[in-house]
């Protein structure tokens, strides 16, 4: 008996399952993309984007790549705006512990009526400048004018006075050490705020990129259940000619007819599934003009590359995981308090020298400039303050050397915890590859398969129901296949996302 036109339709059809397999299958372990020495993305040989098959009346299309896609999630989004926003309030309190050095003017004018003594009114100035110093000194220089009079004589006279006098502390206060913790700790504070964006970034830039994927591999399997209906259609077709001519039965028409229906609805539910996915990209990339447009995804999964060794990926963690960099820096900023309180426990003695010059004048302009006459004066000396016991800095300090050492323990922890993230992640990309390359010789094999049905049912020895079955089997394999494609993109960004590297892999800086 000769095979009718219809097998060759068949042949056709399962043909085209491999196509859709294989049109984002790419080389999956080719590595030609992105590399830990090239932060630019690469399309490589992109095929054609996915997208529905049909697209309802003026409804535009938008053509969108993994680069594009990636960098508009991070330069519109707001939410990476207001971690922005937080860089700039620590840089803020950096200046602001940074003014405690400022110097400062100080003025004074006063006007007083004296009638004791015949005075009308009595002029009293002065001005200083004080400027403190990270080493615990202090500076102040001053010149005024004021009123003075003596019991000998009933007529009031001025004088200027000019001195400067220099404070150093020689125990708590003293050393740069001790005074710029604030400031230090100011600074770390901005280079955490600085890795919290790049970690907030590099989330939504793994969302965005999984997102992208999911959309890709929702295309592909929209795809598959298209062609799974057309299978189920020309099969229904052959079997209506085969009852025509008296080969089969009506009854046998009832379960093809039924998987019709069945597939009719699965491609619907793809299709509704596609749309939704299409929707979230969207929002990830915060873009309200596309709401209505069709996204033309033209990256496919061979511009992805493989991994590399365990070892480089651990490396790569430590240098770059950037909650792994927060927790030294809030270390730092233990051993910081731990000098500060330290620090606090000695007693404040201060050491202070002063040079003053008095020259007298018969007006107050005239004592507003030193003249001649000058008569000077040194003092020195020395100010004690330190409460009994001191408790309170000394216990300050012991908790601070608690807090250090559980810091300590919580890196060495931390440590442990962030290589085995690594290592797991790094054998889920393993797994993940063969996987892709199992179920893809699993689709071939089906497809083969399918065409075997196909002939022993022209041949008079299968049922349409057997090639149903075989049908179902094809389509299970071809989107075991697209899932297979998706768990490893998903797994090379987490691998990305646990060493810390997908923003530099992605070309992104902060």
């Amino acid at each position: 008996m000769k095979k009718p036109v219809l097998t060759a339709l068949t042949a056709v059809a399962a043909a085209a399952f491999m196509a859709v397999a294989q049109e984002s299958a790419g080389n999956v372990s080719a590595d030609n993309g992105i590399s830990a020495n090239n932060n630019a993305l690469t399309a490589g040989n992109a095929p054609s984007a996915v997208a529905p098959a049909a697209l309802p009346p003026g409804k535009p299309r938008h053509n969108l790549s993994l680069e594009d896609a990636l960098q508009r999630s991070i330069r519109d989004n707001p939410l990476v705006q207001i971690e922005r926003i937080n860089t700039g309030i620590a840089k803020s309190l950096e200046a602001d512990n940074d003014a405690a050095y400022d110097p400062r003017l100080r003025a004074s004018y006063t006007v007083s009526e004296r009638a004791a003594r015949g005075i009308a009114n009595s002029h009293d100035f002065a001005v200083s400048v004080t400027a403190p110093f990270s080493t615990g000194t202090t500076v102040e220089a001053g010149i005024g004018a004021s009123p003075y009079s003596s019991a000998k004589d009933s007529l009031m006279n001025f004088q200027n006075s000019i001195g400067v006098t220099v404070t150093q502390a020689l125990l708590q206060g003293r050393g740069a050490a001790a005074n710029l913790v604030q400031l230090k700790k100011a600074r770390l504070d901005i280079d955490i705020r600085q890795e919290e964006l790049a970690a907030y970034a590099q989330r939504i830039l793994a969302d965005t990129e999984r997102a992208y994927w999911d959309l890709r591999f929702s295309g592909e399997q929209m795809n598959i259940y298209k062609y799974s209906l057309e299978l189920a259609q020309r099969l229904l077709y052959e079997s209506e000619e085969r009852l025509k001519l008296g080969g089969i039965a009506p009854i046998d028409l009832v379960a093809i007819r039924a998987e019709v229906a069945s597939r009719e609805r699965q491609l619907f539910d793809a299709q509704v599934s596609y749309d939704q996915k299409a929707l979230y990209l969207k929002y990830l990339m915060n873009a309200p003009a596309l709401w209505d447009a069709e996204l033309a995804l033209t990256d496919s999964a061979s511009s992805l590359s493989t991994a590399d060794g365990i070892a480089e990926h651990i490396e790569a963690a430590k240098m770059f995981r950037t909650d792994y960099l927060v927790a030294f820096k809030q270390a730092e900023k233990g051993v910081l308090d731990l000098v500060q309180t330290k620090n606090g426990m000695m007693p404040k003695l201060d050491a202070f020298v002063s040079l003053q010059g008095l020259t007298p004048a018969e007006t107050f302009p005239g004592a507003l400039i030193p003249g001649s006459g000058i008569s000077g004066a040194v003092s020195a000396g020395l100010t004690l303050n330190y409460p009994f016991k001191n408790r309170a800095a000394q216990e300050r300090h012991r908790r601070t050397g608690f807090s250090l050492e559980q810091q300590k323990l919580s890196i060495e922890n931390y440590a442990k915890l962030m290589e085995y993230e690594v290592r797991s992640a790094h054998m889920e990309v393993l797994r993940a590859r063969q996987q892709v390359a199992t179920a893809a010789e699993v689709g071939a094999l089906q497809a083969q398969k399918l065409e075997a049905e196909q002939d022993k049912m022209d041949a008079g020895k299968s049922t349409g129901y057997a090639v149903l079955q075989v049908q179902r089997d094809v389509v299970s394999a071809q989107l075991d296949e697209a899932q297979a494609r998706t768990a490893y993109t998903t797994a090379l960004i987490s691998l990305y996302t646990k060493d810390g590297t997908l923003l530099r892999r992605r070309g992104v800086k902060f």
